[in-house]
């Protein structure tokens, strides 16, 4: 038999992520607000025990084992947690680094080139534990308003609007900050409360109101640089970190491209239509252009996630020459795309002369 929530009325087995998600508040504010009204019916309550699993203020929490690192974790997955996928191939070395800080409570700070997989293997180390991500671009615009909330009118009532940092930390979820080293300052600064060790947030706008984390609450930020700045070209915007900010991240890992074999293995997966031989040239190609960009011949880089674009198009189109120039040589520099052709030629010209990429033999 389910319970009913004592301040909506809404009914179900468990009501921890009920009261997180709709009321914003935590196991301890509802039984103060309702005395004696459960969080758990009995008859979820009795498979938990006879099935060994921990009932805590995050809700109903079971052993899950990721790298080798044992982890409590939900259940129930929430309505954030990041969507499965399972041609995904988890990198073992730097998810372990990531799910070890995860069991530590750390701030994390990643930093990689464009397209190395930085976030998508976050949301992925999430979705295996039932661990909600709150996930945001710092780049584009953010405002100290988008991170931390305002004052809006909503049906004819003046309401505060939470931000993405205070909702995930009332939420217990990951704040998963994309591309930090976009960020303005004046909001990197609005950061630094939180990423103090015992951190809260003091709302200055909502009546200094403080927000406690909630035992789930990480905040994990990505960066394409390590805070100084970017003298290469590749990414326009992107601010010097203040040296304070740096020191208050517990964990800071750096994410290269994967492996050769790997991203044979990740496009194989991903495009399972594109030919095996087609794939292990295109990442042969990828290797030579990300070393002539550490040799400075070229400008560019070559993502992953572009590979998957190039082997999808040559698929899509069934013409390796249009994928490429779509997905790839219509955005470089003349300059680069010169260099970047000769790679590709070198690597895919018998290819190339062909009626098709699909047309290419294992």
């Amino acid at each position: 038999m389910k319970i009913y929530c004592g301040l909506c009325g809404h009914a179900a087995h468990e009501l921890f992520s009920h009261i997180r998600e709709v009321h914003s508040i935590s196991p301890e504010n509802y039984r103060q607000r309702c005395p004696g009204a459960p969080l758990l019916s009995e008859t979820l309550s009795k498979y938990l025990r006879d099935n060994n699993v921990q009932i805590t203020d995050r809700g109903a929490l079971k052993e899950v084992t990721l790298f080798g690192l044992t982890l409590m974790a939900d259940i129930v997955p929430d309505k954030m947690v990041p969507p499965f996928q399972e041609s995904y191939l988890l990198r073992s070395e730097i998810g372990k680094l990531i799910t070890a800080s995860l069991k530590a409570g750390e701030n994390c700070l990643l930093v990689g080139p464009t397209g190395s997989g930085k976030s998508t293997l976050v949301e992925q180390i999430a979705t295996r534990l039932n661990w909600p991500v709150v996930r945001v671009a710092a780049s584009g615009g953010l405002t100290e308003a988008d991170l931390l909330g305002e004052w809006t009118v909503q049906s004819g009532e003046t309401r505060f609007s939470y931000g993405f940092l205070p909702r995930a930390m009332k939420q217990g979820a990951i704040c998963l900050i994309d591309e930090v080293d976009g960020l303005e300052p004046s909001v990197a600064f609005a950061l630094h409360q939180v990423l103090e060790e015992n951190g809260k947030l003091v709302l200055l706008q909502n009546g200094a109101e403080t927000v406690e984390p909630h035992p789930g609450f990480r905040l994990i930020c990505t960066a394409n640089t390590l805070g100084h700045g970017d003298d290469t070209g590749l990414y326009t915007g992107t601010r010097v970190l203040n040296a304070a900010f740096l020191d208050r991240f517990s964990s800071i890992v750096t994410v290269g491209y994967v492996e050769r074999e790997d991203e044979i293995e990740i496009l194989g997966r991903l495009v399972p239509g594109c030919k095996k031989n087609l794939i292990k040239k295109l990442v042969l190609a990828a290797d030579d252009v990300r070393k002539a960009r550490e040799n400075e011949q070229v400008f560019c880089t070559l993502s992953t996630r572009r590979l998957i674009d190039i082997a999808r198009k040559t698929v899509q189109l069934g013409n390796l020459y249009q994928a490429l120039d779509v997905a790839l040589m219509s955005r470089l520099a003349p300059e680069d795309r010169s260099v970047t052709e000769e790679i590709f030629q070198r690597h895919i010209g018998d290819v190339l002369e062909k009626e098709g990429a699909g047309n290419a033999k294992k």
